[in-house]
């Protein structure tokens, strides 16, 4: 069964389709309300926030930290991601510069903001996840 069950996730993350970031696209991933936000950078090193039934979870290098989120928070990273999606860059390639990626289960974005590292590290000081 476990095996099954497996199987059924790879297929799924599989079949994640990848859209622009548009706004119209990426309120389409909020409203999932069951999403990922992830900060790749240029090293390969990855930090990701993801909101699941009023929980926000913290990953990076550092132990996973998980805690509710309050609406104000919810309005910040809004607010956030707007301006991340606002600076994405049509010229630049994920593959060689640090980007952002906004997933669920059916749908990906993958925004390359023209300023990187600073946004992300700013938003982790801001909801006190940087430890």
């Amino acid at each position: 069964m476990k095996k099954i069950a497996l199987i059924m996730v790879i297929f799924l993350m599989s079949c994640t389709r990848t859209i622009e970031p548009t706004p119209e696209n990426i309120n389409k991933l909020f409203a999932s309300k069951d999403f990922t936000f992830e900060f790749n950078k240029k090293d390969g090193t990855c930090e990701s926030l993801s909101f699941r039934n009023d929980y926000l979870v913290y990953k990076s290098d550092k132990p996973t930290l998980r805690r509710e989120i309050s609406y104000d928070e919810v309005l910040l990273i809004n607010d956030f991601i707007q301006k991340i999606v606002n600076l994405h860059s049509e010229t630049l390639d994920p593959e060689t510069n640090s980007h952002y990626i906004i997933k669920n289960t059916a749908y990906k974005a993958v925004i390359v903001p023209r300023q990187q590292d600073f946004y992300f590290q700013a938003l982790t000081k801001t909801l006190k996840l940087d430890r």
